[in-house]
C-alpha cells in the first residue's frame, strides 16, 4: 500500500524536494536504430533499461538548493567557553563564537555564513549554523511529515557538486516533526573546497526507511558452518 509523505513549503523560497523520473525513451530510440541499421553496433546495455539502476535512481526525493551561494571551508574549533567566552575566542585567535548545546564553537568571519539571512516572525534568522567537524546545518525551509515507524535517510547524491560532502544521517519523525513546525528540514553539508551551487540545483537525496530497516541483524549460517569443520577435513567430506 502505498505510503504519502507531505512537504510543506514553509517560506516562499524553499524549494521543496522532488521525485526524479528516469526518461527511457532516448536510450530505446538509440538501441531501436543501431539493431535496425548497423550491423555490429548496439546500445542494447544502458542503464536505462536496467531495472535495478532506475528504481534506485526514482527511489526517494532530490534536495535542492534553494539559494546561489559560494561555499569555502570552515575550519572550526570546539571549545569550552561558558566562563570566559570573549577569553576563548581570544586564544583560538577567532572572530565568532558559535554556542551549540553544550560547547562552543570557534570560527573566522565568513561571508556565507550570514549572507543567507531570512525573514521569519521573529526576525531575520541564518540559513547555516555552525555545526562541528568542518559541517553547517543547512536550513531549507521547507516541512515534511514522516509517517509513524518510518525514518528519514540523508545521503548525498550522484549530483552532489564537487567540493560539497554531505555526510550520511537519519532523522526520527519526531526530529523531522520538530524541524517542520521551526524553519524546515536541515542537512548537515561539508564545505572541503571553495564551490559554487546554485539555486535548484540537486544537493543531496533523502529516502523514507522503515523502523525494521534499523533492526536488521547480520546472519551467516554457512559461515559458521564452515568454521566448526574440524582442521584439516574438506567441506565437502
Amino acid at each position: 500500500m502505498p505510503v504519502d509523505v507531505r512537504f510543506h513549503q514553509l517560506h516562499p523560497w524553499a524549494l521543496p524536494p522532488q521525485q526524479h523520473q528516469v526518461n527511457r525513451q532516448p536510450s530505446r530510440t538509440k538501441a531501436r536504430l543501431l539493431r535496425e541499421n548497423f550491423r555490429y553496433t548496439r546500445a542494447e546495455r544502458q542503464p536505462e533499461h536496467c531495472a535495478p539502476w532506475v528504481m534506485g535512481q526514482e527511489l526517494g526525493w532530490r534536495v535542492l538548493s534553494p539559494a546561489d551561494i559560494s561555499f569555502t571551508p570552515l575550519d572550526q574549533i570546539e571549545l569550552d567557553a561558558v566562563e570566559d567566552p570573549e577569553g576563548a575566542g581570544r586564544a583560538a585567535n577567532r572572530t565568532e563564537l558559535w554556542q551549540r548545546e553544550k560547547s562552543h564553537l570557534a570560527v573566522e568571519k565568513t561571508s556565507w555564513l550570514h549572507l543567507h539571512q531570512f525573514k521569519t516572525a521573529r526576525g531575520w534568522e541564518n540559513m547555516f549554523l555552525v555545526n562541528g567537524a568542518g559541517t553547517v546545518e543547512w536550513r531549507l525551509g521547507w516541512g515534511i511529515d514522516v509517517p509513524r515507524g518510518y525514518f528519514l535517510l540523508i545521503v548525498p547524491s550522484e549530483q552532489t557538486p564537487t567540493g560539497l560532502e554531505v555526510p550520511t544521517g537519519i532523522l526520527s519523525n519526531t526530529a523531522t516533526s520538530r524541524m517542520s513546525q521551526e524553519n524546515g528540514l536541515s542537512i548537515a553539508v561539508r564545505p572541503t573546497a571553495p564551490v559554487a551551487v546554485r539555486r535548484d540545483q540537486e544537493i543531496a537525496r533523502i529516502v523514507l526507511l522503515h523502523a525494521d530497516s534499523l533492526q536488521a541483524r547480520s546472519v551467516y549460517p554457512d559461515v559458521d558452518a564452515i568454521e566448526d569443520i574440524p582442521e584439516g577435513e574438506s567441506a565437502r567430506a
